[in-house]
């Protein structure tokens, strides 16, 4: 099984709330900011610069305050083909929580990526992800925030 190194971010603000991002590609369909790790490159690394890629957040603003174990799930076959052209079956991801300051920062209105965001509760983004990729989002989310949102 070929599985892709990923990072994901799971940005928190000060309310307790996690920003949710709705990719362009399929409308309705909302995650945290996720990318794949590059050769010589770190996990924090890699997180730090797909927030800065996919939502125009600067690392400055974010303070990395908790990290999950691996987590991973394979692709289902359509999305398999159209993310990736086959070359994966799935994703090996680590998870990382980041709090980010009050002010100073700026979200983009849109990326490559993404065509909206909104800050929501962690059950709700729960509640949102894509099916395939919700027992990881349940298990990080236990595994940094110390609650189990899978219910």
């Amino acid at each position: 099984m070929n599985l892709r190194q990923n990072a994901a971010a799971v940005i928190e603000n000060s309310h307790g709330l996690i920003l949710a991002c709705e990719r362009r590609n399929i409308r309705g369909a909302w995650q945290v900011p996720q990318g794949g790790i590059d050769e010589g490159e770190s996990a924090e690394e890699a997180v730090l610069r797909e927030i800065k890629e996919e939502t125009g957040i600067d690392r400055e603003f974010l303070e990395i305050v908790g990290r999950s174990s691996k987590v991973s799930y394979l692709f289902p076959h359509t999305v398999s083909w159209q993310s990736n052209k086959g070359k994966y079956d799935g994703q090996e991801q680590v998870y990382f929580r980041i709090k980010i300051a009050d002010s100073g920062w700026k979200l983009a209105e849109k990326t490559e990526e993404f065509v909206a965001f909104e800050w929501i509760t962690k059950r709700e983004m729960v509640r949102r992800i894509v099916p395939f990729k919700k027992e990881c989002y349940v298990k990080a989310f236990k595994e940094l925030f110390g609650e189990d949102y899978g219910n």
